[in-house]
């Protein structure tokens, strides 16, 4: 029969008790889920027509966005 280790060298080995109590909550109940809904930064995304990040676009406003690439040099 194994010996069984007791809980608090588990808890040593496992690097301190908050790390081990994060990694027994994962593995019993999975890893978080990511919510939709949390705030991003819009203006990092990218532009599905010509793939700049959307602070490199000009924005009318009404809200549009002109790509840089295919407005004529002034």
């Amino acid at each position: 029969m194994t010996e069984k280790i007791p809980w608090r060298t588990r808890i040593r080995e496992a690097g301190g008790l908050y790390l081990w109590f994060n990694s027994t909550l994962i593995r019993l109940a999975g890893p978080p889920h990511v919510s939709p809904n949390l705030p991003r930064n819009k203006d990092a995304d990218l532009c599905a027509h010509c793939g700049l990040r959307r602070d490199a676009h000009r924005e009318d406003p009404d809200g549009s966005l002109h790509c840089a690439t295919s407005e004529a040099p002034a």
